[in-house]
């Protein structure tokens, strides 16, 4: 269930260094699906910090410094994360949280390991392929399935978390909860991007718990005042008590049923629901790039294999020639991104319920002929998934579902030389907006496709299914040299567009030999079909303006990424930087 590198790495020195703290954190429809959570305006900055023994970067400086402490009393990068994915569920409760899922990359240097946990949610078993239609046939309006129960699945984030620190726990799982326990009970300082958000989400005001919590009534929090959760605090004693069993069991899991199949929009969930909730230790994937060793998340994401399809299909490309324009680079880039989404789109789903291709579609002959395909004759056309050599076991249907990803990353390097990469996610931001014994439950579910056939009558990979996985996007990677050594670890949150917010920031990487401060502060493009977007603001006028000579028909857009990055350079030292989109912090020693 792992992939091993055989290979010798060299440990970091154990010395100290001055601690480096990079921030400060003090028609409804198309436009959810456009901006997962929100158009709120950038609120940090791009800063760097360095150390020589550990680095991390959350997306709020207090998740930060509670996984400072964490490593600072002995603990490992598992331990780290859980403490600071505790301490974001109290200060960025619209973006994660114990009420949902997540992927986890781990590496364990000692044994030259990496293991994949999957903690995605699963469909309740009472869910089937109809639920998201009307009865006339047609699919419900996104603002219908989002509110509500009809969208929760049971949170899996906490069980995955658990099992990863069975495995790669140092400290004791009672030790991680304090900081997180004690800003629920005693309060913590509003930062501004969520008191933007609260007043951006739609659904907040009909749900009871969400609406007193969020204040919508008097028009929401106010940046700068304390909020306390009580309730959060006495959950997560419960959890830092009984682990996974005490969300799962008992009275926090009786709470759940009644808050899903009581809300107006009623769910399915069942109490069977909980026990089926097994995080699983699974392959990542990983592949070649212009001899570096790219791994990520495998299904039910689509995120490990769209980033490797993309950068496989450039592979056949030159990007760092000097005669090669940036234009031409972003023009191929675009391409690429159509032709992986493409294949996406029609092939990835829950592995345990359809067939997904993955060695046809990371092939190296197969994707140099997709990579055929790119020319400027191709610019603003649609593109065909391919076929590999009809080796599939049925045809399958396009799926358009654009997963609204809630979501927040996490990276980290530990003093021992072990690295995590985790992106959780509640799913829209708030998620379904249903607030149970202090925590927001997700929607995932509206991660399936909402048609269950397309319009030629074939079966949609990502359909819904009683126990099955909806797909994401979610996609965490490990980065390491040609000699084996680790040297980056990378993800962000941003819905489907997560996908080409890390793939392009590796192409930054190591075609274009940017720093990773710049990689996160320049403007992001895409294209996830039907078109090509770049990121409004100054920065992305000139590539448009570049992409528009060639051809192109650009849609601009809000494309709020969250990219964390922890970068080990050639002499061993640690590097940091948090998306200046958001509110993220590195902290480092």
């Amino acid at each position: 269930m792992m992939y091993c590198f055989k290979c010798i790495f060299i440990l970091v020195p154990f010395c100290l260094c001055l601690i480096t703290n990079s921030i400060n954190s003090a028609e409804v429809d198309e436009l959810m699906k456009a901006t997962p959570e929100g158009n709120v305006d950038s609120v940090g900055q791009s800063k760097i910090s360095n150390g020589k023994k550990y680095m991390i970067v959350t997306a709020d400086k207090r998740a930060s410094i509670a996984a400072q402490n964490i490593l600072d009393r002995g603990g490992s990068a598992i331990d780290a994360i859980i403490a600071a994915q505790m301490v974001l569920n109290v200060v960025e409760p619209q973006s994660s949280g114990i009420g949902g899922g997540g992927f986890l990359l781990y590496y364990d240097f000692k044994e030259k390991k990496i293991t994949a946990f999957d903690g995605r949610e699963r469909a309740p078993i009472k869910f089937n392929p109809n639920v998201f239609l009307k009865i006339n046939g047609k699919k419900k309006e996104f603002i219908e399935t989002l509110a509500g129960g009809l969208a929760v699945g049971a949170p899996s984030l906490v069980s995955m978390l658990e099992k990863a620190h069975k495995q790669y726990g140092i400290l004791d799982w009672t030790q991680l909860f304090d900081e997180s326990i004690n800003y629920s009970n005693n309060g913590f300082v509003i930062g501004e991007r969520l008191a933007k958000l609260i007043k951006k989400a739609p659904h907040l005001k009909n749900q009871s718990a969400s609406k007193k919590y969020f204040n919508i009534e008097n028009g929401g929090l106010i940046p700068g005042k304390k909020l306390v959760n009580k309730e959060l605090a006495d959950s997560l004693r419960i959890i830092r008590k009984k682990g996974s069993s005490g969300l799962l069991e008992g009275i926090i899991a009786k709470s759940i049923l009644i808050a899903v199949n009581d809300s107006d929009n009623i769910g399915l969930l069942v109490n069977e629901d909980f026990s089926l909730v097994r995080p699983k230790a699974v392959h990542p994937v990983c592949a070649d790039y212009r001899g570096w060793k790219i791994c990520g998340m495998g299904p039910p994401s689509s995120g490990g294999i769209t980033v490797l399809q993309i950068l496989g299909i450039l592979s056949n490309f030159n990007l760092n020639s000097g005669s090669i324009k940036n234009v031409e680079v972003w023009h191929l880039f675009l391409e690429a991104s159509k032709i992986a989404y493409a294949d996406r789109d029609y092939y990835i789903a829950d592995d345990k319920f359809v067939k997904v291709p993955i060695s046809e579609m990371l092939d190296k002959t197969y994707l140099k002929l997709r990579a055929n395909q790119v020319n400027e004759r191709a610019i603003n056309q649609p593109v065909k998934p391919g076929n590999f050599n009809n080796k599939n076991a049925y045809k399958m249907g396009k799926d358009m579902t654009s997963e609204l990803n809630s979501t927040t990353h996490i990276s980290i390097i530990d003093q021992f030389g072990n690295a995590a990469s985790l992106t959780s996610s509640i799913e829209f931001m708030f998620g379904s907006g249903l607030m149970v014994s202090g925590f927001l439950l997700n929607n995932q579910m509206t991660d399936f496709s909402f048609y269950p056939f397309d319009g030629e009558g074939h079966p949609i990979a990502n359909r819904p299914e009683a126990r099955k996985k909806p797909r994401s996007s979610m996609s965490p990677t490990l980065v390491f040299d040609s000699s084996g050594s680790l040297r980056l670890v990378i993800g962000s949150p941003g819905g489907s567009r997560i996908i080409c917010y890390v793939a392009l920031s590796l192409v930054r990487f190591i075609d274009l030999n940017m720093s990773i401060k710049d990689i996160v502060k320049s403007p992001n493009i895409c294209n996830r079909g039907p078109y090509s977007a770049v990121e409004t603001g100054s920065k992305g006028d000139e590539i448009t303006k570049d992409l528009e000579k060639l051809g192109y028909k650009i849609e601009r857009k809000k494309m709020v990424s969250g990219i964390h990055i922890v970068y080990r350079d050639e002499n061993g030292i640690l590097w940091g930087t948090a998306d200046p989109r958001r509110e993220g912090a590195a902290v480092g020693k």
